[in-house]
């Protein structure tokens, strides 16, 4: 079997037949995205990650599953929720954990802040400024700081990895209406945390998920443009064949691709809006339409922030894991919107049964009418 080093060195191979643009899609596929506190931009999605108290809850994760994401882990705790623990007799392993490993600076792989920020979809801040007052009362008598980098302690090429070179215990931002603004960092915040959302926990996963995505490209029907098609063929075979025997969540990458729909005769299809995709859709310059250049969509949606526990491979995956992601349209990822493939058709379907029958009924009862009319 073709090795994962071997795959990332033909993805490699493969990339730099392409254009320009499409070389910089390609390598953009592990760049993670923004959080909203102190964040980091265009750093790899295996980087240090912010994950969410209540999505660790959500998705029953244990600590020692945690653990797996080897480059750091910091749990946001909103205030609230620590005072909620805090009030409790602590039987819980993971709240344990959470009161006990506040704070950077640490060997850890997993740690802890304390987070206080305007709810989403709620422009009001009362509740949290009643919230910062007595998270103030707890920083004097705990001696805490705002969470910060610590350069010193920073090995270089490892800015982003671990919990040892950052310092500090909370962060808050509150603002809303006409009222002042409260921020833990006033003039400029350090670029320490990555998003959980997205995160692929290892090099082997951020290769296979490309190769999966790769697999797919290969089956646009002109790749001839940038690859010849012997070329091509033997590519598709190489990486569908290691796809075939790479399992997560007990199923092949191949087998969980097969779910998305988007391969029809041989060739790369939006699911969705169910037409051809050019190898130009990959590149903004090249002469595709706005709504017919492709991005990486989801089966699953990023909505439904799920975090699953792979035991073949003893690692945390997200919704951006292989198998789960395909390339579709601007048009086509509107259209879908929080739905799977699958669950999509079956809505339309829905909605063609119940128009079909609305105008039945109103062609009868036009008809009706029309018998009725007296000369």
């Amino acid at each position: 079997m073709t090795s994962a080093k071997e795959i990332k060195e033909m993805i490699g191979v493969i990339t730099k037949k392409c254009s320009k643009n499409i070389q910089t899609k390609l390598n953009n596929i592990n760049k993670a995205g923004v959080c909203d506190v102190c964040d980091t931009k265009r750093v790899s999605q295996n980087s240090r990650i912010l994950l969410p108290y209540q999505i660790i809850r959500a998705c029953e994760l244990t600590l020692d599953q945690l653990k797996t994401h080897i480059n750091g882990i910091v749990i946001d705790v909103p205030f609230r929720e620590y005072e909620r623990i805090r009030s409790n007799n602590i039987n819980d392993e993971l709240d344990a954990y959470v009161m006990n490993n506040i704070g950077g600076e640490t060997p850890d792989t997993v740690t802890t802040i304390l987070t206080i920020k305007n709810e989403n979809g709620y422009s009001g801040s009362s509740a949290e400024r009643e919230d910062l007052k007595r998270l103030e009362e707890e920083i004097i008598v705990r001696g805490w700081q705002p969470v910060a980098c610590n350069p010193e302690r920073t090995v270089k090429g490892k800015k982003n990895i671990g919990n040892a070179n950052w310092s500090g215990h909370y962060y808050y931002k509150i603002s809303g209406g006409s009222q002042q603004s409260f921020k833990s960092h006033p003039d400029k915040e350090d670029k320490i945390f990555t998003t959980y959302k997205g995160f692929m926990s290892t090099e082997k996963i951020i290769t296979d998920v490309k190769a999966s995505l790769v697999w797919q490209m290969l089956h646009t029907f002109d790749i001839d443009k940038f690859i010849p098609t012997e070329d091509a063929l033997k590519y598709k075979q190489t990486i569908e064949d290691y796809l075939k025997k790479t399992m997560y969540l007990g199923e092949s990458c191949y087998e969980s691709m097969k779910k998305l729909e988007n391969i029809r005769d041989g060739k790369l299809i939006s699911p969705i809006t169910q037409k051809d995709i050019s190898i130009n859709a990959f590149d903004f310059d090249g002469g595709c339409k706005e709504d017919e250049i492709v991005d990486i969509s989801h089966n699953e949606p990023v909505n439904d922030k799920k975090i699953r526990f792979c035991q073949e491979n003893n690692v945390m995956l997200s919704d951006y894991r292989p198998g789960n992601l395909f390339w579709d349209t601007h048009l086509g990822n509107m259209q879908q919107q929080s739905f799977t493939v699958k669950e999509y058709w079956a809505e339309m379907e829905e909605r063609i049964t119940k128009r079909k029958s609305w105008l039945l009924a109103s062609s009868m009862a036009q008809n009706g009418a029309n018998t009725n009319v007296v000369d």
